[in-house]
């Protein structure tokens, strides 16, 4: 059924202006009207721009069809002519008075905005859709003063409009004059008046006025401003949409602009930064394709850190393509982050076939080369380190970054010093994705670089793209960092001063040193050497702090701490300090007889069983460790154990196959990992030795089962637990294994009901009544938040990336294989956004058992528990193999083990901690309080916006869901912030431009590869003007009333524009081709130094003096032997005879005063000297294809 007038409830009176006569009268009736009669006031530009109001509607239902009839709109304007004018026109048809004063009336049109409007009435013209007759005063004594309309619909229903409406511009905009409304079927009488005396009007049978056609050279003179394209679009609502796409161009520009755009990104992700991340992530990105090492303590955003320099690089600072490579048990984990904090729709590689999106969406590929085809790409650390993938990964489009979590586990194979060839396969493929250019830049994340020697993460540097003398041997890391502890003593030696200088030399990045301390320079070696020598002692300290920062672990690790933090307070940057860790130790002894005797049984069972098993094979035992610390978790833990190996043992006997894997798995993989072995069940190989030792496990079950309720250590949980909640804190406990966590969640439900939840491997668990049910990591992080969960018992999963700063307290049900992880979990609560000052730690022990003995000696030895331990990480190694029952218990050892780091500063310096600054933090050209402007900003654009809720806006059909606080990224998995990285924000933006549109807000972008910058301005009559923000664009446009800006000027300012953002973008280019060129060459460096090096160590071992070393060279390779066959390729390699100065000649004849005679045999088999010419940067002295 066509519209009907009817259907809209019409007002009885209006008053302009306000939108009121378009939005409540003109375009609901042009809307459904098939007719609209009306009589104006002057013919005139704004006269008849205001008559075509809601013209827009009517012609949408003239090319649809719903209007046949022609003229469906009649327009009588009028003229004032003279006496003498009127009887020319009126009996001699003499037009030339009234075509005179029609054009000079018509004019030019004095804003876009009648402009656009004359083009709807000059198209509707010249389609035959509208006449326009002129109204003539018969005795030209006045001029028709009538003004009003009738609007008629299919069903000859009528709405009419009458009153004294200044229907010019200045009227239907600035003044309040009424229009009266009625309708036919309410007010008939009325409606039959202005029809029958607009008809008299038109018809020219009125007494007093004379209506005449359009002249026609008026006509001519109106169509020409007539559109080829039908303008269906209001004049009002184009207007409009110019400016939503000018303030959504400038927006979604922002951060690709070369001034302000970085912290453009910073100020609209979904995060706000700390000081120490806004230091870290300016410098990292603004370093880049220089690679960082980000090794803050747990707990202190990391992970954020590179989420916000991923996304300021994505914003056209040359990353397009990144590889992120978590382990595979965080891949869910680093999705949410990526967006929960990024911003970031990053699909990750599930099994070999499935892309999983954050919303949960999977999309099959054919395998992991098609996976690769992603832009941004999550693929576990495992998956991609296998042999059988590299070839797909090298075959890949080249990745401009490439980030590696948990970095330490790129590693040697061979943890000696000088095994610098044979890399684990992670650490291989990361050289591999360097050396062929398959990888343009690294980010490596991990807060223990070292984990068991401090060359781990000088290997890691190496990746980076670090090289020269620091990385042709760690000997000359060493020396370094013992050179600046003699001098901090004031002992610096004569030789080391030298090699302080060597090094310095050969670091062209090196900071300059403060003016004050007046050093010569580092070239002048012997000037400078005997200045470091006799610095005063006040100048000493300052002196290591800029030597110290010239060294490249300085220039390329950022490692914040908790005492970072407290500077930052102490500056008056932070609120708050950081908490004070309470650690509190709980010994417990059993306080029942049944529950000690029930232990003793189990220790002796496991004890004879590991040394009958390590009699056969040794590494054979080790698979009882696991139900000795299974025994130590819980009775539960314990019996469903050896029940899983009486099913086994029954195997046995009745000689069916059976499964020889591990039959406790949850653990089983982690120590197969500490121990470097496959790990089997272990189980007896005859029915007769199984037999034996199923009646043991079934004894033992049974003791097991006599206990009945009791638990010493349980009883003492729930009484902890009910002491840290008392001050209504959350509680966060932790056990190794899903058995006991089960098991506790009961326990504690009876004491605390629905406040209990749980989170493992599987996902979180909520109490509901008797039973306990799934919960998503979101719903069990809000409720501790909320304070509707208080006791939150996990399994070590939680402590692999989860944010439970909301808890307040951690106890240690059992402790974990790795020391390390106890640093993981503690990270949970002790974390930045933690708001109380006091963290109780409470670890409950097993008196006189291997765990207390050794995590007491940890605590006390290495701070394990009060602070994060990274230097410690060997002597955590070695804790290590006494808690797997490789090693005896032995404190002493770890004591010692801990003094010997203390002095090795190598070691200690592996670790250097940030220097607080107070940064400017830089406003960004958007900001997030703006972004509801923008979406205001869309309303009369023809593109929907409707609010889901009070952060997420769906805008368009979709799917665009735009977030005005950070909160709705992280309650809807598609929604995203207005950042210009999500290309469906783009997608908006082109339905909101219109080609050939010449706008006064000019952006003019430029792209080379990755690169990509955009700039802009503001184009007017005056010139080009700056446009310095987003709110600077928003003032600019006050006065802007849709008036193009002169097309000279604006293709200028294009051009002008054009060149800047290309100039942009090629320097950056340019920085990124010349950083790359010279990592190569320093790598290349590395490798020929090093080939010198142990060429000259060679050399020395055939004669021990240093006297002309290139004629021994020379002599030997001549010879007709396989070392002289060696030499040759040495010197083919080097291309020639190497230099020798003094002091490579003194290290020579130190290192073979050293050597034993077996070592010096050794040496002439000429094994250094050929891993020297295999070693893999060789490969980067060539050009990559």
């Amino acid at each position: 059924m066509s519209a009907s007038l009817r259907d809209v409830t019409w007002p009885r009176f209006l008053r302009a202006p306000d939108g009121q006569l378009v939005a409540r009268l003109y375009e609901p009736a042009l809307r459904r009207a098939v007719r609209y009669d009306r009589c104006c006031a002057y013919f005139s530009s704004s006269v008849l721009s205001a008559a075509a109001s809601g013209f827009g509607a009517f012609i949408q239902r003239v090319l649809d069809g719903e209007v046949v009839n022609k003229p469906a709109i009649r327009l009588l304007v009028n003229e004032e002519l003279s006496e003498a004018d009127v009887a020319a026109l009126l009996d001699a048809g003499q037009e030339a008075p009234l075509v005179q004063a029609l054009l000079a009336q018509l004019g030019s049109p004095e804003t876009a905005l009648q402009k656009r409007r004359l083009e709807m009435l000059a198209w509707l013209a010249r389609e035959g859709w509208l006449e326009v007759r002129v109204g003539i005063m018969r005795q030209a004594d006045g001029i028709l003063h009538a003004k009003f309309g009738l609007f008629v619909d299919a069903q000859k229903d009528a709405v009419v409009f009458a009153g004294s409406g200044n229907e010019s511009a200045n009227g239907l905009r600035g003044n309040y004059e009424k229009l009266e409304i009625s309708w036919s079927w309410g007010d008939a009488e009325r409606h039959v008046h202005f029809r029958d005396e607009f008809e008299a009007l038109w018809s020219g049978n009125d007494p007093a006025v004379a209506s005449v056609p359009l002249p026609q050279a008026v006509r001519d003179a109106l169509i020409k401003l007539a559109p080829d394209v039908p303008p269906v679009a209001e004049a009002e609502d184009n207007l409009r949409r110019q400016r939503a796409a000018m303030l959504w161009s400038y927006a979604l520009a922002a951060p690709y602009m070369p001034e302000g755009g970085a912290a453009t990104c910073d100020a609209m992700a979904p995060v706000t930064l700390w000081p120490h991340q806004r230091r870290v992530v300016a410098e990292a990105a603004s370093a880049w394709p220089e690679g960082r090492l980000l090794c803050d303590e747990v707990g202190m955003g990391k992970t954020v850190e590179a989420i916000l320099i991923l996304r300021r690089l994505l914003a056209g600072r040359g990353v397009k393509r990144a590889l992120l490579l978590p382990p595979a048990n965080l891949l869910p984990q680093w999705q949410g982050e990526l967006r929960e904090k990024g911003g970031l729709r990053v699909p990750r590689l599930e099994g070999p076939r499935t892309l999983v999106w954050p919303d949960g969406t999977k999309q099959t590929v054919a395998g992991l080369a098609e996976a690769l085809e992603q832009d941004l790409l999550l693929l576990s650390r495992e998956t991609a380190r296998t042999e059988g993938n590299l070839p797909i990964l090298l075959a890949a489009r080249p990745w401009d970054l490439v980030l590696l979590d948990e970095g330490h586990a790129a590693r040697r194979a061979s943890q000696i010093e000088g095994e610098f060839n044979t890399p684990t396969l992670l650490l291989g493929l990361l050289r591999r994705l360097q050396a062929t250019g398959q990888a343009r830049s690294f980010m490596i994340l991990s807060a223990t670089p070292m984990q068991t020697h401090p060359w781990e993460p000088w290997d890691l540097l190496q990746v980076l793209g670090e090289g020269g003398l620091w990385l042709s041997g760690f000997h000359v890391v060493s020396r370094f960092y013992e050179a600046l502890a003699a001098l901090e003593r004031g002992q610096l030696s004569r030789r080391e001063a030298l090699a302080l200088a060597r090094i310095l030399a050969a670091t062209p990045q090196r900071p300059s040193p403060p003016a004050e301390l007046s050093l010569p320079p580092v070239e002048d070696a012997e000037a400078f050497a005997q200045a470091l020598r006799f610095l005063p002692a006040e100048a000493r300290t300052r002196t290591v702090a800029w030597l110290r920062s010239c060294s490249p672990l300085a220039r390329r690790m950022h490692r914040n701490t908790r005492r970072t933090l407290r500077r930052y307070y102490e500056m008056g940057l932070l609120e708050r300090p950081p908490p004070q860790r309470d650690v509190r130790e709980d010994p417990f002894d059993f306080e029942t007889q049944e529950e000690r005797e029930v232990y003793e049984a189990v220790t002796r069972y496991i004890d004879r069983r590991f040394d009958e098993l390590e009699g056969q094979k040794p590494g054979k035992g080790f698979v009882m460790t696991i139900y000795r610390r299974r025994a130590a978790s819980s009775p539960v833990a314990l019996r469903k154990s050896l029940e899983r190996r009486a099913m086994g043992l029954k195997a046995v006997i009745a000689q069916r196959a059976y499964d020889d894997t591990v039959l406790d798995l949850e653990d089983a993989e982690e120590l197969e990992d500490l121990l470097n072995v496959k790990l089997t069940s272990a189980l007896p190989e005859t029915p007769q030795e199984a037999a034996a030792e199923l009646a043991e496990v079934e004894d033992l079950l049974s003791r097991i089962a006599s206990l009945g309720g009791l638990d010493t250590k349980r009883d003492r949980l729930v009484a902890w637990t009910k002491k840290l909640t008392a001050d209504g804190r959350g509680v966060l406990i932790f056990t190794g294994y899903t058995d006991t966590m089960e098991y506790l969640r009961d326990a504690l439900a009876s004491a605390f009901g629905s406040a209990v939840a749980s989170y493992s491997g599987e996902g979180g668990a909520v109490r509901a009544g008797q039973a306990w049910i799934p919960a998503s990591k979101e719903a069990v992080t809000a409720a501790l938040r909320a304070g509707t969960i208080k006791v939150l018992v996990c399994t070590d999963a939680a402590s692999e990336g989860l944010n439970l700063q909301a808890a307040g307290a951690l106890v240690n049900f059992d402790l974990p294989w790795n020391p390390s992880k106890v640093e993981q979990r503690i990270g949970r609560v002790d974390r930045i956004g933690q708001e109380l000052p006091v963290l109780p730690i409470v670890n409950l022990y097993l008196q006189d058992s291997v765990d207390e003995r050794v995590y007491r000696a940890l605590a006390r030895r290495c701070g394990l528990f009060e602070t994060f331990v990274g230097p410690m990480q060997p002597v955590l190694s070695q804790a290590i193999r006494m808690l797997i029952g490789k090693e005896h218990v032995d404190e002493e050892a770890l004591a010692k083990a801990a003094e010997a780091i203390r002095k090795n500063p190598a070691v200690m310096q592996a670790f250097p901690e940030d220097e607080p600054a107070a940064l400017q933090a830089e406003e960004g050209l958007f900001r997030p309080e703006q972004v509801e402007t923008l979406l205001s900003a869309l309303e009369g654009t023809g593109i929907r916006v409707k609010a889901e809720s009070n952060t997420v806006h769906l805008i368009g059909t979709g799917p665009l869901r735009i977030v005005t606080h950070p909160s709705g990224v992280v309650a809807h998995p598609e929604a995203s912030c207005v950042d210009g990285l999500d290309a469906r924000q783009w997608r908006l933006l082109r339905e909101l431009q219109q080609p050939g549109e010449r706008l006064p807000l000019v952006l003019a972008s430029a792209e080379e590869g990755a690169f990509r910058a955009v700039v802009c301005g503001w184009v007017s009559a005056e010139g080009l003007h700056e446009v310095r923000s987003f709110a600077d664009l928003q003032a600019l446009m006050v006065d802007w009333d849709g008036q193009e800006p002169p097309n000279g000027a604006w293709k200028t300012a294009r051009l002008q524009l054009a060149a800047k953002a290309r100039q942009h973008v090629s320097e950056l280019a340019q920085r990124c081709a010349a950083a790359a060129a010279v990592s190569r060459v320093a790598q290349a460096e590395a490798a020929r130094l090093r080939l010198i090096e142990e060429l000259g160590r060679t050399l020395i071992c055939f004669e021990p003096d240093t006297n002309d070393l290139n004629g021994k060279f020379h002599r030997l390779a001549t010879e007709r032997t396989a070392t002289a066959e060696r030499l040759q390729h040495v010197y083919g390699r080097l291309g020639g005879y190497p230099e020798w100065d003094e002091f490579q000649l003194a290290d020579l004849r130190e290192f073979r005063t050293g050597l034993t005679g077996n070592q010096v045999k050794t040496r002439l088999t000429g094994r250094e000297l050929d891993a020297a010419m295999a070693d893999p940067r060789w490969a980067l002295a060539l050009p990559t294809s």
